[in-house]
């Protein structure tokens, strides 16, 4: 059962390359004439390329690193993997949750309803993802850094473990001999079966963050700890994501023990989920806990695209939080320049930085050169840009290093995105000067890595709270939850703020997120704050309303949309503000809200 093959996916001498499909017939077609990749010898080179299709639209192929196929200037901007991390820093009962469930003629749970996460891990020994029985709730995980046993069909990493395996190990009373080495165990107490098992917590999530957050939107009751879980009967299945590649690291310069996950392997995850929701028969909530400043902000990435192709499919949901990067200075956003004019954006550098990148956004046909001046007063003046161009420049009196890429999104979107990669930066005030090239009527945009990628001390000095709202919260289709301090009445301090750079309403509307008590690793319980719990409440949420149409006659199967109106119907609104606002973006998640609003309609067992 051990793998095996050569796995491009987790070499570290291998590069991930995400392709648009432009209805070519081979992989080799697509990249060679893919205008999201500058290719031009791809061709003769595909012979020594694996890939990995994603969906209709898109695939992940994988290069040897020493093909040169690897950067933004290599391959294009939205080829290049983006990384994210976590977004984390009373509730139910705020969130109408409760209220909901406990309705005689409601008595929701989430039964029947598949919850699907893509996290650090989750520890499935925990009394929170079991059933009286003690059997697993868990139905399906993909462990995609696991090489012992054989990867979900269809994709060629990682070991796939069901819930037969899970049980297995759960009930074979060999858990606490697990070697620490994580080798292959067989399960003793099933003397007929050799599936190999995965090892218990904490090797399944040595964070916690994937168990604090499934626990949340699903989590059974714990009557002892006074815990339950938003949609404490769903089942569920989880990717247990893979650490990012060193080489998408050292070129996007984070911190050496950030937390990182690539786009890529998301983007296959959310393909595992919707491929499990199918096999089931079960409608599908996606809960997505991860965010990145890496991007446009207008839910053009690759991964919010195929979080949107997915949707389209009835009865799967995907809930996303905004963030919390409201108040670490991230974002700067400049007024319109007519052709000619100049602008600075002050960026406050602190000492001991090694390194960092940046990036620049506007929507065409605008076009803006970018200058520099140093603390000490050295200039690089405003570059004429040049898509696709990269070039490094230094400084005499200075071991400061900065590389510039520019480049746009390619024909389907256009926009033109500047890519600048600090090394060895001076401490101090940094300038950067903006300066237009073409008419304009719109803002530019420049955008920190979010926070836990950058190191604390680096901020613009007059920086803009709005459009802080990570990716990929920016997509249209899914519910993208603002955190909302239930204990106080008020919205959370970080909450990531709309609108998108594009205009798009979001946040959706503010959920809980401040002290939610959620299981921690290990088997106790625990609390966090952040934009990942307002996800994870919301995610149960949603459940509860799938739950409603499974008991249609025939089962009712959502759309996305559908869903999220449903939502809107129920948002409580305070009549000191204007609705869609940037903070709130509707109003206050209130499950119990949309029940109230059509009390006859629910009973009669009507949707």
């Amino acid at each position: 059962m051990n793998q095996s093959s050569f796995s491009p996916a987790l070499a570290e001498d291998y590069s991930d390359i995400i392709v648009r499909k432009v209805q070519f017939s081979s992989v080799s077609d697509q990249m060679a004439s893919s205008s999201l990749a500058d290719l031009a010898d791809l061709a003769a080179k595909s012979a020594s390329l694996l890939s990995q299709e994603v969906n209709e639209e898109y695939s992940i192929v994988y290069a040897p690193l020493s093909d040169h196929l690897s950067t933004v200037e290599e391959i294009g901007y939205s080829s290049v993997p983006k990384l994210f991390t976590e977004i984390n820093v009373v509730s139910l009962e705020a969130s109408g949750i409760l209220s909901a469930r406990i309705q005689s003629f409601l008595n929701l749970s989430g039964a029947g309803v598949l919850m699907g996460f893509l996290d650090s891990g989750i520890d499935y020994t925990h009394p929170a993802f079991r059933n009286d029985d003690g059997t697993s709730r868990i139905l399906r995980l993909w462990d995609q850094s696991d090489t012992r046993g054989t990867p979900p069909a269809g994709l060629s990493y990682g070991t796939e473990y069901t819930k037969d395996m899970i049980d297995r190990t759960l009930f074979s009373g060999s858990i606490a001999s697990f070697p620490e080495n994580n080798e292959a165990i067989e399960c003793e107490a099933f003397p007929a079966k050799t599936e190999i098992v995965p090892a218990p917590a904490p090797y399944l999530d040595s964070r916690g963050h994937g168990t604090a957050v499934a626990g949340i939107a699903c989590g059974s009751p714990d009557a002892g700890e006074g815990f339950t879980g938003a949609a404490p009967m769903c089942s569920i299945a989880f990717v247990r994501l893979k650490s990012a590649k060193q080489y998408l690291r050292s070129y996007f310069r984070i911190p050496e023990n950030a937390v990182a996950y690539q786009e890529n392997d998301l983007m296959l995850g959310i393909r595992y989920l919707t491929d499990c929701a199918a096999q089931l028969g079960m409608p599908l909530v996606i809960c997505v806990s991860l965010g990145t400043n890496q991007g446009g902000h207008t839910g053009q990435t690759p991964l919010e695209k195929t979080l949107d192709a997915a949707l389209r499919t009835p009865g799967i949901n995907a809930v996303t939080g905004t963030g919390n990067e409201v108040g670490l200075d991230h974002h700067y956003r400049g007024t319109p320049l007519r052709m000619g004019d100049v602008t600075e954006a002050e960026l406050l550098i602190g000492q001991e930085t090694q390194g960092f990148s940046l990036e620049f956004w506007a929507a065409k046909p605008e076009l803006y050169r970018l200058g520099f001046t140093s603390p000490l007063g050295e200039t690089i003046s405003p570059i004429l840009p040049a898509n696709g161009f990269s070039r490094d420049f230094s400084f005499l009196l200075e071991t400061s290093q900065i590389t510039i890429t520019w480049g746009n999104t390619g024909p389907f979107d256009g926009d033109q995105v500047i890519l600048m990669r600090f090394q060895n930066p001076t401490p101090g005030i940094w300038r950067i000067r903006i300066v237009s090239s073409a008419p304009s009527n719109g803002f530019f945009h420049l955008w920190l890595p979010i926070h836990g990628f950058v190191d604390p001390q680096i901020r613009f000095l007059t920086p803009d709270a709005d459009t802080t709202l990570v990716i990929p919260s920016c997509a249209m289709s899914p519910v993208s939850a603002g955190t909302w301090n239930a204990y106080n009445n008020s919205l959370f301090l970080h909450s990531g703020r709309g609108y998108t750079r594009n205009g798009i309403v979001k946040p959706d509307f503010v959920s809980p997120g401040v002290q939610v008590t959620c299981p921690a690793a290990g088997g106790s319980y625990t609390s966090i704050t952040g934009s990942c719990a307002a996800a994870a409440v919301t995610a149960g949420a949603a459940a509860l309303l799938f739950e409603i149409g499974l008991r249609q006659n025939p089962p009712r199967y959502f759309f996305a949309e559908e869903l999220k109106n449903l939502f809107l119907r129920g948002v409580r609104q305070r009549g000191s503000l204007a609705y869609p606002n940037q903070n709130w973006g509707n109003g206050e998640m209130n499950l119990s809200g949309i029940f109230q609003s059509f009390p006859s309609h629910f009973s009669s067992g009507n949707i």
